[in-house]
């Protein structure tokens, strides 16, 4: 079974594949197994095709979404906002 860092890695190497999912503005964060994905994104489909990929990575129990919605007319986050995205795997 892998640690919560691995699975982080795993999930963001899923996310970079993914077609329209832009991982700059989706944090990852493991939690024994449990998948938090937290950000913005322009569409709803980009938002589903993120949860499917973290799905898609073994070892993942379950995943939780506060990803956020915002629209094609919105302006991208800042890039202290993304660097401050949750993306650090907490081991326990």
């Amino acid at each position: 079974m892998k640690n919560d860092m691995q699975i982080q890695n795993d999930v963001l190497a899923e996310l970079d594949r993914e077609q329209n999912v832009i991982t700059g503005t989706i944090g990852v964060e493991v939690h024994h197994g449990v998948v938090k994905l937290a950000g913005h994104v322009s569409d709803s489909a980009i938002k589903k095709n993120a949860e499917l990929a973290a799905h898609r990575v073994d070892d993942v129990t379950s995943v939780l979404m506060d990803v956020d919605v915002t629209g094609a007319g919105t302006a991208p986050q800042s890039a202290g906002d993304i660097a401050r995205a949750p993306r650090v795997a907490q081991s326990g």
